[in-house]
């Protein structure tokens, strides 16, 4: 008895860590979402690996909503090694987050759940609390709190105040709840996003379809609901309407106008018809996760309202980039994985006991707010919604009864099938692990050229270019590097390495024009240097080539300028 106490106790000190290790790994994924480098997402798998321990429990690895959360994870991360013609470690990380996230979830009792929800709500209430002062006493116009657009911030918020509206139709009560939901309105009128606008809707919707499901729908409580997203209407209203101190008139940003919001769904489907003649040109495996740039770069004369220099990474739908960058196969696994939680939900409803279906409820709202939210914009590319889908994700899965702890009766794992997943836990070990890897070597080659040691700068860029060899960006870091030390010594031997590291960066990565302009540049100021120097003709077929790649790029048309003259 006394082992099973001191047991007892372990786990409920274990599961006390969840709420802490949950919200640091959502701080670390809002990190990697606006940075988009690779230490952060590390970090935020940790803590979300880390979490999953202390939550305890042992589930199956396979129920009906975890296959397509393995089978889109697997299809991205394969199809990034194997078939992208430009690799990028996001195609490993951005997979991971959702698993991790979903498997931590599952892996939670009521005890864990409750926990992770408060560190969700509290990260949640940090950024709107962040959002609402942006619209009031900074004057800004549109919330967006520590993203860089108010679309992300509005799938974040979407994906906790969904919950939150579920719980209360649910009639769910409590003067937090009440509070929160009303918070997170504010912050959603805020960030005054359509497609935020329209999943809320959509979530909303979903709720009320999946609460009459429960029969647990009640007409008063979609009376409170509605005047809750009032309030936060009112609230923003008002925080814009304040004459703050030390704001004036032309420090305040203008809302957007009727034209602008025009403009800016023109050039959604100016987006939307590149992407479709993208894919077109390559219908079965697809353009390559996140290369969905490089296809604006080469088709912006189709896109003429993003001008000559405006960059985005995504198309604004979600399912048409997943198309056109994974191909059939791809569109299908994100289909399935948006869209079958809700419709599962939907089916299982009436066989679950009373107590479950208001969770089951809540969460699957949720998902169906981020599903719809992709029609028009980018949430499954964001590393911090990939964390709350997976994990609301993981809460409907154990919720629905799939899966059952396995405590009293442990599963037999066959001696080599432990093996086996030993061994693709190592392989996906080194996988992981070398981006971060490369990107803490580059990070101190940098450094080192920045303050002038050249010897360090030289190594570490070796070692990043060594570890990841298909990463275009530490074969141009090395290339910049050997550049300058050819400009400032004049050594043949800087000149050589400079040629090389562009070259090997450009066949890296073939849809990248940097290394490519960075090869033409040395061939042209340091022919001389060079043992085997590229004659005029080589350097014009680089810069025809350059051109196809990005034929609005202003060191693009430098380099043709350059070629001319000196005809």
């Amino acid at each position: 008895m006394e082992t099973a106490s001191v047991a007892a106790r372990l786990a409920e000190n274990k599961g006390s860590y969840v709420a802490p290790l949950f919200f640091v790994s959502l701080a670390c994924a809002l990190a990697g979402s606006r940075l988009g480098t690779v230490l952060p997402w590390a970090l935020s798998a940790c803590a979300l690996a880390a979490a999953g321990w202390a939550a305890g429990g042992r589930v199956p690895v396979l129920s009906p909503l975890s296959l397509p959360v393995f089978g889109f994870a697997v299809l991205v991360a394969l199809h990034t090694l194997l078939l992208s013609p430009a690799y990028t470690p996001a195609g490993l990380y951005h997979p991971l987050l959702l698993v991790l996230g979903f498997l931590a979830a599952r892996r939670s009792g009521e005890r864990g759940e409750r926990n992770a929800a408060r560190a969700a709500f509290a990260f949640g209430a940090i950024l709107a609390a962040w959002g609402l002062v942006q619209i009031g006493p900074l004057g800004v116009a549109r919330a967006h709190a520590m993203f860089e657009t108010p679309a992300t911030f509005a799938a974040v918020i979407n994906l906790l105040l969904v919950p939150l509206l579920a719980a209360a139709l649910m009639g769910r009560r409590g003067a937090l709840l009440l509070a929160l939901l009303a918070g997170f309105a504010a912050a959603m009128f805020a960030a005054d996003s359509r497609g935020g606008l329209l999943a809320l809707a959509a979530g909303f919707a979903a709720a009320i379809v999946l609460g009459l499901r429960a029969r647990q729908l009640r007409s008063k409580n979609i009376s409170l609901a509605l005047a809750l997203l009032a309030t936060g209407w009112l609230l923003a209203a008002a925080l814009r309407a304040i004459p703050w101190a030390g704001l004036t008139t032309a420090s305040v940003e203008a809302q957007p106008t009727a034209q602008a919001q025009a403009e800016s769904s023109q050039s959604r489907l100016e987006l939307y018809a590149l992407s479709w003649n993208a894919w077109r040109e390559r219908p079965l495996g697809g353009t390559g996760y996140l290369t969905f740039r490089y296809t604006l770069e080469q088709g912006r004369a189709q896109v003429p309202s993003y001008g000559e220099s405006a960059q985005t990474w995504f198309v604004h739908n979600d399912y048409l980039q997943t198309l056109q960058e994974l191909g059939p196969l791809g569109l299908v696994a994100l289909l399935t994985l948006a869209w079958l939680p809700a419709w599962f939900a939907y089916r299982r409803l009436p066989a679950l006991p009373q107590a479950q279906r208001a969770p089951v409820v809540a969460a699957a709202s949720g998902l169906a707010a981020m599903a719809c939210h992709a029609l028009v914009d980018f949430p499954f590319y964001i590393p911090v919604c990939l964390v709350l889908y997976g994990a609301l994700l993981g809460a409907l899965d154990r919720r629905l009864g799939a899966l059952r702890e396995s405590a009293a009766a442990p599963l037999l794992t066959p001696p080599w099938l432990r093996a086996a997943g030993l061994g693709l836990a190592l392989l996906a070990g080194v996988l992981l692990l070398r981006p971060v890897a490369a990107e803490a070597a580059a990070a101190w080659g940098m450094k080192g050229f920045a303050a002038g040691d050249g010897q360090s700068a030289a190594f570490w860029l070796g070692v990043a270019r060594r570890i990841e060899p298909a990463d275009w960006r530490y074969h141009w870091y090395a290339g910049q590097f050997w550049d300058g030390q050819a400009s400032v010594s004049g050594r043949r031997e800087a000149a050589r390495l400079a040629a090389q590291a562009y070259a090997a960066g450009f066949e890296a990565n073939r849809l990248e024009v940097s290394n490519l302009l960075g090869k033409i540049s040395v061939h042209r100021r340091h022919g001389k240097l060079l043992d085997a120097p590229a004659d005029s003709l080589t350097q014009a077929t680089w810069v025809a080539q350059a051109e196809a790649l990005a034929p609005f790029n202003d060191a693009v048309r430098r380099e043709r300028a350059l070629l001319g003259a000196a005809k």
